[in-house]
């Protein structure tokens, strides 16, 4: 398995946080592997670039294919991904509001969404679409993607809000009041509020339930050896309860239920930013 982030260009940057390349290749004898994707506050643009496949939404209760390329909105439900033979993605994921900026539409139309890429990006990513299945080499791939969004960007010209600024640092702590925030992004409460689920997807509580859930998640995957009641203490969870209701709600398991499942499977990267 090969694994790789990198940093986009800085004209880029407002917009996109990193790319993960992540190319796998399995036992053509062995069943396709399941890997579990359960909520995080990332939205992002995918593409499998090799074998199709196959995506089971928790919150559609439905098992499909998947498109060469999608968009991922605000993510609330758990998603499993299963790979065939060759598995190779890449993934472009956003800072807060950067899906918004790129698009123009908003976030809360695509609340638990897959959409094909065409759709919303037009009939160009079709060929690049067939340009990454035609190239082998890794940093060539990224900068046809990086091309592509550079131009798509420029065609926009959709201008940072504060509220973007403030989502990062929502990101980063969970210690802030709604009120500050609001004052932060120079909003009234409930001006802050419809315009972040606009450019977001969800309303800022939820968004902090998100990236909480999503910090221990991460934490435990890194460090398997603390133990749930540090976790608990560390990510701010009232008590193991509290906790656990998270991981039912955000990856329709208990905690132990979701390292199991990680545990069975060969994949072993978190969909977050590493940087």
């Amino acid at each position: 398995m090969f694994v790789q982030f990198y940093r986009p260009c800085q004209a880029l940057q407002p917009i996109v946080s990193n790319y993960m390349l992540m190319h796998v290749y399995l036992d053509r004898h062995q069943p396709p592997v399941v890997k579990p994707y359960p909520t995080n506050p990332e939205q992002c643009l995918f593409f499998y670039a090799r074998d199709a496949v196959e995506v089971f939404n928790y919150a559609l209760e439905k098992e499909e294919f998947s498109p060469p390329s999608i968009i991922v909105g605000p993510q609330v439900a758990r998603v499993d991904i299963k790979m065939s033979q060759e598995h190779l993605t890449i993934k472009v994921g956003f800072q807060p509001g950067g899906l918004f900026r790129l698009l123009g539409m908003p976030m809360w139309q695509l609340l638990d969404q897959s959409v094909d890429s065409h759709y919303l990006l037009g009939q160009e990513i079709n060929e690049i679409n067939e340009q990454l299945r035609a190239l082998d080499n890794y940093p060539d791939m990224i900068r046809l993607i990086e091309k592509f969004l550079l131009k798509k960007m420029a065609a926009r010209n959709t201008d940072v809000h504060a509220i973007d600024k403030v989502a990062q640092l929502m990101l980063h702590s969970r210690h802030y009041s709604l009120d500050w925030l609001a004052d932060q992004a120079c909003l009234s409460p409930r001006q802050f509020e419809r315009k972040f689920l606009e450019r977001v997807g969800m309303s800022p509580k939820l968004f902090m339930r998100v990236v909480r859930f999503a910090q221990a998640y991460r934490m435990k995957d890194r460090q398997p050896q603390l133990d749930w009641q540090d976790i608990v203490y560390q990510c701010g969870y009232y008590d193991q309860m509290h906790l656990i209701r998270d991981f039912k709600l955000f990856a329709n398991v208990t905690p132990t239920g979701l390292m199991k499942e990680e545990e069975r499977s060969p994949v072993k990267i978190f969909p977050g930013n590493p940087f």
